[in-house]
C-alpha cells in the first residue's frame, strides 16, 4: 500500500530528449553546414565529437555544395589623379594571391566621392571638393562608366555616408554638421530616388559606414551612430558615444579613437582604430570589444591601409618597404610591396577570436600609389 502511495506522489522521470549527438553523423554534418562558421568554435567545446565533426574535411566538402554567391575584391590606388584599379584573385587552391590589373576607364570621381556595392556594380556618389548630386556608375564586368540619375541634395563625400540596405542604396549626410539633412535612397533596379525624411549626421564618417542588420552604421569620432530605416515613427538615428569593453573586469570606459576603415564580416562589425585597433562591436551591449587572438590576447594588426570582408573572411593589406630603402624615401624609383593579410573571425563564448590563416606579398606598387577603395562585388 505504501509503495502504491509512493508511486503516485513520485511519478517516474520522463524519458530523456534526443539530442544532437545521438543523430546519425550525415544528418549532423547537414545541421552543422547550415551554421555560419564563426559559430563553430563554440560547438567544438560542446563534445569531443562535434568537435571532430566541425573540423572534418566531410563539411567542408559538402559546404563547397551549397549554393554562395561568388566574389571579387577590388583595389584602387591613387598616383597624382590617376587611379589605378587592382583585383584580388587566388592562383592556388592553397591560399596564394595576387593583385592583377583590371580594365576600368580612368575617372575623376573614383577618387572624389562615398563608394558603395550593389551586386557587380560601383556607386560612386558626390564628390570631395564641393558638394554635387553626382552619381556614377562602374560595372565592374564590362569595366563601363556611367552616369546614373542626379540626387536632389548636392553632397561632399568626406561628409556623406552609405550604406545598401536590400539592394537599396541609403545616402546620408553630406552637408553642415549638426544640420538636417534629407536621406535618400536609390533603388538600382528602377534607377530612381526617393526621400526618406532628414537626419543629422553629427560628424564626419571618416572610416564610411557599413550595414549590419537592415542599420546603417557609422563609426565616427568618440560617436558610433546607427540609422534604422524601418523604425517606422520612432526615432531612426541614434547618436552613441563610443565605449568598450574592458575584458578584465566588464567595465565600460567611454573613449575617443579614430577608426580608419570599417566593415561587416559574417553578420559582425569591425573597426580598425589608429590607437585601440581591431575592435568588434557589440550590438547587445553596444560597446566596442578587442579581437583577440587564440592565446587569449588582443590580436594586433598594423601599418593598415584598406580592409573589407572577403569570402567571409576579413581581408587587411598593409604596406612594407624594404629596410635598404628607408634611408631614401624620397627616391622616385621608391616601390613599397603590399602584404595582405586573410583573417578567420570565430566567436569563442562571448569573444571574437581572430586567426591569420595566410599572409603574402600580393604586390610591389610605387611609392606614391595610395589606396582609395577597398570593396568585395559580386561576379
Amino acid at each position: 500500500m505504501s509503495n502504491s502511495n509512493a508511486d503516485s506522489t513520485h511519478p517516474p522521470p520522463p524519458p530523456p530528449q534526443p539530442s544532437l549527438t545521438s543523430l546519425p553523423d550525415d544528418i549532423i554534418l547537414r545541421c552543422l553546414v547550415l551554421v555560419p562558421r564563426i559559430y563553430h568554435l563554440n560547438i567544438s567545446w560542446v563534445s569531443k565529437h562535434l568537435r571532430s565533426l566541425v573540423r572534418s574535411p566531410e563539411l567542408n566538402v559538402l559546404r563547397s555544395t551549397l549554393p554562395k554567391t561568388k566574389s571579387s575584391l577590388h583595389v584602387c590606388f591613387e598616383e597624382h589623379s590617376t587611379f589605378h584599379w587592382f583585383t584580388l584573385t587566388t592562383t592556388t587552391e592553397e591560399y596564394g594571391f595576387v593583385l592583377n590589373p583590371t580594365p576600368f576607364p580612368s575617372h575623376p570621381n573614383y577618387g572624389s566621392s562615398t563608394v558603395v556595392s550593389v551586386g557587380s556594380k560601383i556607386f560612386f556618389i558626390g564628390r570631395s571638393k564641393e558638394p554635387s548630386t553626382d552619381l556614377w556608375i562602374l560595372d565592374t564586368r564590362t569595366g563601363n562608366m556611367t552616369q546614373g540619375p542626379s540626387m536632389s541634395v548636392p553632397r561632399v563625400h568626406l561628409q556623406a555616408a552609405a550604406g545598401v540596405i536590400d539592394g537599396k542604396i541609403y545616402v546620408l549626410g553630406g552637408r553642415k554638421f549638426d544640420a538636417e539633412v534629407q536621406v535618400e535612397v536609390f533603388d538600382p533596379e528602377s534607377e530612381t530616388w526617393e526621400l526618406a525624411g532628414a537626419e543629422i549626421v553629427r560628424k564626419i564618417p571618416w572610416s564610411g559606414a557599413s550595414v549590419l542588420e537592415g542599420k546603417v552604421y557609422m563609426v565616427e569620432y568618440g560617436e558610433t551612430n546607427v540609422y534604422n530605416p524601418r523604425e517606422g515613427g520612432g526615432q531612426r538615428m541614434v547618436n552613441m558615444a563610443s565605449q568598450r569593453l574592458s575584458e578584465d573586469d566588464g567595465s565600460k570606459v567611454t573613449f575617443t579613437d579614430m577608426a580608419y576603415h570599417v566593415c561587416v564580416v559574417k553578420d559582425v562589425l569591425f573597426a580598425l582604430f589608429s590607437q585601440t585597433g581591431l575592435m568588434w562591436f557589440d550590438t547587445k551591449l553596444n560597446v566596442w570589444r578587442n579581437v583577440v587572438g587564440r592565446d587569449g590576447k588582443e590580436l594586433v594588426i598594423s601599418r593598415v591601409r584598406a580592409m573589407s570582408e572577403y569570402d567571409g573572411r576579413l581581408a587587411v593589406f598593409t604596406y612594407i618597404i624594404p629596410a635598404d630603402r628607408l634611408r631614401n624615401l624620397n627616391a622616385v624609383d621608391m616601390k613599397r610591396k603590399v602584404e595582405c593579410m586573410l583573417v578567420s573571425l570565430d566567436r569563442a563564448g562571448e569573444k571574437i577570436c581572430g586567426t591569420i590563416d595566410w599572409s603574402g606579398i600580393v604586390a610591389t606598387v610605387p611609392v606614391r600609389f595610395k589606396p582609395q577603395h577597398c570593396l568585395a562585388v559580386s561576379e
